[in-house]
């Protein structure tokens, strides 16, 4: 073995644990679809995976932001179907965002997922019960949002997988 194709083998080595580190990061809520596309746009730079194309990276990072959007938009649908109010759902969203900025403080690791649930379900709580006074359908609001937060966060884990799919194929 010469050792261009040892050094072809010991970057695509490198290349899969990144993203397989990457799809993991999600669940600490990084940005781990975003990661996959940053470690395929470096590696098509070095060029060690001929099968890799920029029409792929493309695909991949409009994959990404409709995953990213689609997690808040599922926290958003899911708290308002549960009966939360314009507001509320606002307030579910930026609640999942605050959590996870300050869960991370808490209890890094895994500060930011709970976080960002606990988040969504006070963001929503809150909003709708100091506009209606109604504990009962803020609870609901609540759980919606949490609910929602959860589906988002699998969503996007499974979307990240599937884009591994695509660039193993």
């Amino acid at each position: 073995m010469d050792i261009g194709s040892a050094m072809t083998i010991f970057l695509t080595i490198i290349y899969w644990i990144l993203l397989l580190t990457a799809v993991v990061s999600i669940i600490f809520s990084l940005p781990g679809t975003f990661l996959i596309v940053l470690f395929n746009f470096l590696y098509q730079l070095v060029d060690a995976i001929p099968g890799i194309e920029w029409r792929t990276i493309g695909i991949l990072l409009a994959v990404a932001i409709i995953l990213e959007l689609a997690e808040f938009a599922i926290t958003a649908w899911s708290s308002r179907r549960y009966g939360a109010s314009g507001p509320g759902t606002v307030g579910a969203v930026v609640g999942s965002i605050f959590g996870a900025v300050v869960g991370t403080g808490v209890l890094p690791l895994f500060g930011s997922l709970l976080g960002g649930f606990i988040g969504a379900f006070c963001g929503a709580y809150i909003v709708d019960f100091l506009r209606t006074g109604d504990r009962s359908g803020a609870l609901h609001s609540g759980i919606g949002a949490f609910t929602g937060s959860v589906g988002g966060k699998l969503l996007k884990i499974f979307g990240a997988i599937a884009m591994l799919v695509m660039i193993a194929r």
